[in-house]
């Protein structure tokens, strides 16, 4: 009896961190690399839930990466702000996950809308150039291939790597078979 009590409190120490009312973007984060997904999850969506509005960009990040349900990350996206200064990057890695989502659910519109916002307000982030390119891949899923062109061709000059080229190159042939049908 005594063995199980002290396996209790050693659980209930150790695990306290998790049920405090301030979790931790470090606590979480060790909970994500513990791959505790769903309580992850859970807790991040409490404090995306909480009345504050000084969200923290990377606890959105680790909801976006955890959360199962697409009709709950799409509201979370549409109505989380967009930082400033070096805690945007954060936020445009969260907002790239959600455009591979879109795209790979083909929910196109959504995809549009948030590639938008990547190509107006993520010029800085890393993931500018796969942003941009999931956007014209959306673009040409719904038939709009002079659009997807223009896109691409907006990004051809910003020095891409070898994989963006060839990227880009599989967009321009599948865009000009869809012009020339």
């Amino acid at each position: 009896m005594y063995f199980f009590f002290s396996i209790y409190v050693f659980c209930l120490f150790s695990l306290s961190p998790l049920f405090s009312e301030e979790t931790s973007f470090k606590s979480l984060y060790d909970e994500y690399k513990r791959g505790n997904y769903e309580t992850v999850s859970r807790l991040t969506e409490k404090i995306l839930n909480s009345k504050t509005n000084a969200w923290d960009p990377r606890i959105f990040y680790l909801y976006v990466a955890t959360e199962q349900d697409w009709e709950k990350i799409k509201t979370k996206a549409d109505h989380f702000p967009i930082p400033a200064g070096k805690e945007s990057s954060h936020y445009f890695n969260a907002l790239y996950l959600v455009m591979e989502r879109a795209l790979v659910l083909g929910e196109y519109e959504s995809l549009i809308k948030w590639g938008r916002l990547f190509q107006k307000e993520g010029k800085a982030s890393t993931r500018y150039m796969d942003a941009v390119l999931i956007l014209a891949a959306g673009l040409l899923e719904l038939k709009n291939p002079k659009e997807a062109l223009k896109v691409v061709e907006e990004v051809e000059n910003l020095n891409p790597s070898e994989k963006n080229k060839d990227q880009m190159a599989a967009l321009k042939n599948e865009i000009k078979r869809e012009v020339g049908n």
